[in-house]
């Protein structure tokens, strides 16, 4: 699945992107607290409401205190999936615990250096992991190709096991690598600049899911 993700610093330019890529089903909303990582994302966090966008968003919570940040967006409309950092600073199972009660599928996500044992403990507890193929914060960063071995490290543990998360990957996917990062067995494809600054962003989001 294709992910269309919005990470901005403005509300003004959220709405832009955002009607922009409603053709989407499911938009990835990256947040940032300025701390977790350098940008500040914008905090008029309500007036998504009065947008009235038919399509799902999806929370990347790049921020030290993922609990604190849940209690922001709660009453925002259409939320389908909650991802946050294991390397935040709230405790990874309180978070995962304060996710679910808010009722919103939960995502756990690792940066390019942080290795996939470090979640094994949490896997049967979430419904995805996302692996940063980018060091977070801005779009446009390079592609960290050796999260590779971090996924399929992770998909090696799986099959020996019952339950299995969605795998899903976020930073510098594009058309001329996305078909080998799925064959690392990935799902889910959060994509950024490759659409939202196409000359066609539709087109661009069909060529990918062509492309998987």
């Amino acid at each position: 699945m294709i992910i269309p993700a919005i990470l901005v610093k403005t509300f003004t330019e959220f709405e832009e992107q955002a009607k922009k890529l409603s053709f989407s089903p499911l938009i990835q909303i990256d947040v940032m607290d300025g701390k977790f990582v350098p940008n500040k994302s914008f905090e008029e966090i309500e007036k998504i409401n009065d947008l009235n966008l038919k399509n799902e968003w999806e929370l990347h919570l790049m921020v030290e205190h993922p609990i604190a940040e849940l209690k922001k967006w709660k009453q925002i409309k259409n939320i389908l999936r909650v991802i946050f950092h294991f390397e935040s600073k709230d405790d990874v199972a309180e978070t995962i615990d304060a996710i679910k009660k808010a009722g919103f599928d939960v995502g756990i996500a690792i940066n390019p250096e942080t290795g996939p044992e470090k979640i094994f403990p949490f896997i049967k507890d979430v419904d995805l992991v996302l692996f940063l193929t980018v060091h977070p914060g801005q779009q446009g960063a390079p592609f960290v190709p050796a999260v590779e071995k971090h996924v399929r490290k992770l998909n090696k543990i799986l099959s020996e096991r019952n339950y299995r998360p969605q795998i899903a990957v976020d930073g510098a996917i594009k058309k001329d690598n996305i078909q080998k990062v799925k064959k690392w067995g990935v799902h889910n494809f959060c994509v950024g600049s490759a659409i939202s600054q196409a000359s066609d962003p539709k087109e661009a989001f069909s060529q990918l899911n062509e492309l998987i």
